[in-house]
This record gives C-alpha cells, sequence and structure tokens, in this order.
C-alpha cells in the first residue's frame, strides 16, 4: 500500500465514528418523530371526535327544544345525529387507552337512551312538557361521556408529552455520549495507525542522524513496497556507498580534510583560506565567533555582515598575495586592526601566505589575523614607561647642566686646572646624556603619531 493509501486509511477510524455518530443521531430523531405521531394518532383524533360529538349534541339538542314552540327543523337535526355518529364511530375504532372502551360503551349506551328520548319527544302532544325532563336528563349523561373520554385522551397526550420529554433528554445524553465515545475510539485508532506509519520515518531519521556523525554502517529495515520503503532502501544504498567511499582513498581524502579542518580549528586566531578569485574556501571558528565570518560571506560585498575595517585588511591583505608580490609580513602594531567583542576588544595583525600549486602558480592565500591585544597593551606600557622616564630626567637634567654651566663660568668662584678638566668631562657626559634623552622622546611622539594615525583611519 502507498503512503497515501496508508494516509487515507488513518482517516477511516474517524469516518467510521462520524458514520456511527451520525447513525446514532438519526436514530433519535427519528424515534422522537415516532413519539409525536404516536400522540397524534392514537389520542389526538380522539380528542378532536370527542369535542365534535359535544358540538353536535349541544346543536341536537337545541334544535329539539326549539321544536316545541317552532316547527321541527328534521334537516338540521340529521345532519347533527350523522356526524355524532360518525365522530362516535372513529373513536370506537382509535381505542388505544386503558379505559377508553368502556368510557365507548357508555357513550353508545347514553347516546342510544338520548335518542330514544329524542323519539319520544317528537311522538309527544306539542302542548306537553312531560319528554322534556328525561330528555335532558338523557343529554346530560352524553355530555359527562363525551367529557369522560375527552379527559382521558387529553391526560393521555400529557403524560406522553412528558415521556416524549425525558425520551429527548436521554436521546441527547446518548447522542453526546456516542459522541465523545466515537471521538475518543477514533482518536486513539487514528493515533494507532498514525503512529504505524510514521515509525519508519522515525528511524529513517535516527539513520540518517548516525550517518551524519560519521557511521556508516547503521542500516534501516522497513518491509513493504511503498515510497517510505524505497525511501529506506535508497537511504541503505547510500551507506553503503558512503561506507565504500570511507575505505577508499576518496574516504582518506575526506579523513585528511576533516583533520585539516580540525587543526586549524584548534588555532585560537582567526584563520581564513581564500581561492584565486577571493572568494573564501574554509575558515576555522575562530574566525566564525571574533570576526562574523561563514563560507557564504562577499568580503567585496559592502552589505556583508563583516566589520568595514576587517573587511578592508582582508581584502588589502589577500590582494597583495594573490597579486604575486609573495607572503605579506606586518611593519608593526600600527597595522593592527580592531575588532570589538561581546567580551571587550581585540586587535589582530593579519598574515598572508601564498598558495601554490603543483606548477608554482599562485590559486590561493592563507589568511592568519594573530591576536596582539596582550603584546599591543605590553608595548603602549613600555612607550608610557619610557616617556614617563625621559620626562622625569630632563627636568634635573637641565638643572645639573645649568649648575656645571655655571661652575665653569666661575660663577661661583675660581677653579683650579683640575676642577675644570673634571666639571668639563661632567657636562660632556650631561651633553649626551640630554641626547639620549631627547632621542627617547621623539620616539615616543612619534609612535604616538603613528598609533593616531593607525586609529583615525582602517588598518
Amino acid at each position: 500500500m502507498s503512503v497515501r493509501g496508508k494516509l487515507l486509511l488513518a482517516q477511516v477510524p474517524l469516518a467510521i465514528a462520524l458514520a456511527v455518530l451520525g447513525m446514532v443521531a438519526f436514530s433519535s430523531v427519528t424515534s422522537l418523530g415516532r413519539h409525536s405521531q404516536t400522540i397524534l394518532q392514537e389520542n389526538y383524533r380522539s380528542v378532536l371526535a370527542a369535542q365534535r360529538m359535544r358540538a353536535a349534541l349541544e346543536q341536537l339538542h337545541e334544535a329539539a327544544l326549539v321544536s316545541r314552540t317552532a316547527p321541527l327543523d328534521t334537516k338540521q337535526m340529521g345532519v347533527s345525529r350523522e356526524l355524532f355518529e360518525r365522530e362516535l364511530v372513529a373513536a370506537e375504532g382509535n381505542i388505544t387507552e386503558i379505559g377508553e372502551r368502556e368510557a365507548l360503551e357508555g357513550l353508545r349506551a347514553t347516546w342510544k337512551t338520548y335518542e330514544d328520548r329524542l323519539g319520544e319527544l317528537a311522538q309527544a302532544s306539542p302542548d306537553t312538557n312531560a319528554a322534556i325532563d328525561p330528555l335532558r336528563s338523557a343529554a346530560t349523561a352524553v355530555r359527562m361521556q363525551a367529557q369522560l373520554l375527552l379527559d382521558l385522551n387529553q391526560d393521555a397526550m400529557v403524560r406522553k408529552g412528558d415521556h416524549a420529554r425525558r425520551e429527548a433528554a436521554r436521546i441527547g445524553t446518548l447522542v453526546i455520549a456516542a459522541a465523545v465515545a466515537a471521538f475518543l475510539l477514533g482518536a486513539l485508532l487514528t493515533g494507532m495507525v498514525t503512529t504505524r506509519l510514521v515509525q519508519p520515518l522515525e528511524l529513517l531519521a535516527r539513520t540518517v542522524n548516525h550517518m551524519r556523525e560519521g557511521d556508516f554502517g547503521t542500516r534501516v529495515n522497513v518491509s513493504g513496497n511503498d515510497e517510505v520503503a524505497q525511501l529506506a532502501n535508497a537511504v541503505n544504498s547510500l551507506a553503503n556507498r558512503l561506507s565504500q567511499y570511507r575505505s577508499s582513498s576518496l574516504g582518506e581524502l575526506l579523513l585528511a580534510q576533516e583533520a585539516s579542518q580540525a587543526a586549524i580549528d584548534s588555532l585560537p586566531d582567526p584563520v581564513l583560506v581564500f581561492d584565486s578569485n577571493g572568494n573564501v574556501l574554509n575558515i576555522n571558528k575562530a574566525a566564525e565567533t571574533l570576526l562574523r565570518i561563514d563560507l557564504e560571506t562577499k568580503l567585496d560585498d559592502p552589505n556583508a555582515g563583516v566589520d568595514a575595517a576587517v573587511r578592508e585588511c582582508l581584502t588589502r591583505v589577500r590582494l597583495h598575495t594573490l597579486s604575486g608580490k609573495g607572503a605579506y609580513v606586518p611593519r608593526g602594531f600600527e597595522e593592527a586592526v580592531r575588532v570589538a567583542a561581546a567580551d571587550g576588544e581585540y586587535y589582530f595583525l593579519p598574515r598572508a601566505t601564498p598558495v601554490h600549486s603543483e606548477e608554482g602558480a599562485v590559486k590561493g592565500a592563507t589568511v592568519i589575523l594573530q591576536d596582539v591585544t596582550r603584546l599591543r597593551r605590553v608595548d603602549n606600557l613600555r612607550s608610557n614607561l619610557v616617556s614617563t622616564i625621559a620626562h622625569e630626567f630632563r627636568t634635573p637634567l637641565t638643572s645639573l647642566r645649568m649648575a656645571i654651566h655655571l661652575c665653569l663660568e666661575q660663577a661661583a668662584g675660581p677653579l683650579t686646572e683640575r676642577q675644570a678638566d673634571i666639571l668639563q668631562a661632567a657636562r660632556d657626559d650631561c651633553e649626551r646624556l640630554q641626547a639620549i634623552v631627547d632621542e627617547l622622546l621623539d620616539l615616543v611622539a612619534a609612535q604616538s603619531h603613528l598609533d593616531s594615525d593607525s586609529g583615525a583611519r582602517p588598518a
């Protein structure tokens, strides 16, 4: 089975859960519909028949009473009697409740009695009221039986309505429970199928990680003929090829490259290797960390994320070496380039060595930025120390020269020949010492001027 088929199979449990939930919901709605239809079929028709029979009885009874003082309306009475009889037959054919049959039998008996009393009224003399009271009593009996039938069916409707509400609440609870159960079961089955589907991919990921770490002996075993199994076979084939390469001369070359990379990574100073076109071929960890350079960095691009002073220094040294002028050796600390880092400032002195091909042509350059931060600080300290000592010597030396000069001029009194020779020798020594002090001060001033120039322009 393909991966697409397995993905579709993973959705089958949820689809089944939705189908089951739909069936439960449909069954519940159908059950509620049957309850409502049962109420209409079993009780509403009897209630309607009882109400119509009472209306027909009232019309018939009123026509019978009016016939004592007016001509008898036999047509209206016939319609009312036919309506009552038809609704009574309909009620007798729709007996659904306990006690309804007895109520209808009583209604049928009282209706027969009422018809008999109605016939007696029609045969009685118009000027007598002897048949009126029995007719009224029979009508009251019919009304009571019809009301009994009406009450019995109305109570049944109320009772069945309550039952329908309870059934609806039960069905609602059942639907919610079925939805939760279907969701949990579908999620569980889907999770199990998805886990089995993803497990080969996890094995592939672990195998690739082992291969990335240099372990080409690991293999992944995935059964089947789907895309994942084909990918596993391809990964195993790749591992075999890489293992062969590792054991071949190419593998030895790769090991040598890894060893050389480890060697330059062990150097604390930034190291960069350029090709003949000026592209960065290789760098070490110090260059990545301190100079923020990677193999994709274009030093000729002003928008590269490299400090401008560092970029200018590397470009200058690289062009010097690649142009065939030989190795680049700095003249002094004034060529050191300053790099700001999180833990302070660093000063690097550039050095470059050309990389030659077998024919002797320059095919690249290796640039090393030597960390001279401490040496530069020592040099500055030495310069400051020399300047301080020279300044401290200058004032007493001037006073000593003036005293010797006054003595030689005999401003403090006459001198013997021997004293004059000694003072003349002392003055010569003071002059030599003054020249040394002046020379030291000039050197310090020149060094300060060079440092200020190197700080004011890019290295």
